[in-house]
């Protein structure tokens, strides 16, 4: 994605969350960073999204779909295991 697909920073879609899901083949962290990532940018920043911005995308994408928020802790240990297999 490298236009974003989101129109306001603060709410997400079912549709826009369906749409990051599909680019990610389904997996939620990964729409989840992309989500956070393209908020960042509607916000004018050009920064990675930190653990924070990611949790709360993770919770727009979940909320957006229907489901239970994410837990902040686990969201955490499966960034840091990603990132250590991309090493």
């Amino acid at each position: 994605m490298k236009i974003p697909t989101i129109s306001t920073i603060d709410t997400l879609t079912l549709d826009e969350a369906h749409a990051y899901l599909d680019a990610a083949n389904g997996d939620e962290l990964e729409a989840a960073v992309a989500i956070a990532t393209d908020r960042n940018k509607l916000d004018g920043t050009s920064s990675s999204p930190d653990d924070a911005e990611v949790h709360h995308a993770y919770f727009l994408l979940r909320r957006a779909r229907g489901m239970d928020a994410p837990s902040f802790d686990t969201m955490r240990v499966e960034l840091k295991k990603r990132m250590v297999q991309a090493a």
